[in-house]
């Protein structure tokens, strides 16, 4: 990545966001970020084509509000749609907090996966033959119990979980120890609500070609029940960043590269039938207006290049001339 490199978000995006995060000065902001040493150091974890917004409107804002207040522990979501950017930006955020000496630590949600006899179990019959990921995989009861703990200020262990092994099915691999003050929850749906009472659950699925088959939609159906299982985790959340596809179809790009660069780096995938499935999951169990609808405080929008191209913050009366102004 070029620091320096072409932005697409204007200016007075990135002031605003910085004003909404408490900078007074976002020059003395800048040179201070150009000073840390985080550019000779932690660059290298970004793609050498990806767009310095990610850096100067996610990142480096990201730190900023996690550096806010140190003397209370305060739990972030980020919720984007799979292969966006989420997992290198946290990879991103854990280091350059090291370096800053800053106690933030980033977990996936999809750490907290069942162990593999339990998931299977969970995703058995699923008419996209996904073997995790839809809601209804995770550990619920683990998750909120650890983070409750972990915002109590007590010291916690995190689950991880491993995509590659099982053939690219996962499994658990282990616990990594917690003691950070700020803990960032990461994950494809975080944020999401189930819909509003009356509402189509056939609304959203005009984009889908195939059109949706009726297993599908009957799947759609219980994933919004279950998708309310998850509001008591969603309710520790002390604030909600969202990455925002544009497309809704940006995952079938996004998955498959994704893919690609698991099987350079670890050697395993998923095979073409199971990352179709996936994809086709991701198109079709949640409707489009759910993730409309998550309550962000931060919200930029991103196209299928990945590239930033608007950026919302909640609670403000306008968006920038470079932002649509939406509501809900």
């Amino acid at each position: 990545m070029d620091p320096d490199g072409q932005r697409d978000l204007p200016v007075v995006d990135q002031q605003r966001l910085l004003h909404h995060l408490g900078v007074a000065d976002p020059m003395a902001w800048e040179q201070q970020c150009r000073s840390s040493g985080l550019f000779e150091t932690t660059l290298d974890l970004w793609p050498a084509s990806a767009s310095p917004d990610w850096l100067w409107c996610l990142g480096l804002p990201l730190l900023t509000e996690a550096a806010r207040d140190q003397t209370q522990r305060h739990l972030i979501g980020l919720s984007a749609l799979p292969g966006c950017g989420k997992t290198t930006l946290g990879h991103w955020l854990e280091r350059a907090a090291q370096q800053l000496g800053l106690p933030l630590q980033v977990v996936s949600i999809d750490d907290f996966y069942f162990d593999a006899e339990r998931l299977d179990q969970a995703m058995r019959g699923n008419p996209w033959g996904v073997p995790r990921a839809l809601p209804g995989s995770h550990d619920l009861p683990l998750l909120c119990q650890t983070l409750s703990r972990w915002k109590r200020g007590e010291h916690v262990d995190l689950p991880q979980f491993d995509k590659s092994l099982r053939q690219g099915r996962g499994d658990r691999c282990g616990w990594r120890s917690c003691s950070a003050q700020i803990l960032v929850l990461e994950g494809w749906f975080v944020g999401c609500q189930p819909l509003l009472p009356g509402e189509s659950i056939e609304h959203g699925c005009e984009h889908l070609s195939p059109p949706i088959r009726p297993d599908e939609l009957a799947s759609r159906e219980a994933v919004q029940e279950v998708l309310g299982t998850y509001r008591p985790i969603w309710a520790l959340l002390d604030r909600l960043w969202q990455i925002k596809a544009q497309d809704i179809r940006s995952p079938q790009i996004w998955k498959q590269q994704q893919e690609d660069q698991m099987l350079r780096e670890q050697g395993v995938a998923l095979d073409n039938k199971s990352l179709l499935g996936f994809i086709r999951m991701i198109l079709t169990a949640i409707p489009p207006q759910s993730f409309d609808r998550i309550d962000a405080d931060v919200r930029v929008d991103v196209d299928p290049e990945r590239r930033l191209r608007q950026l919302r913050i909640r609670r403000q009366s306008q968006d920038s001339s470079s932002s649509a102004s939406r509501t809900g």
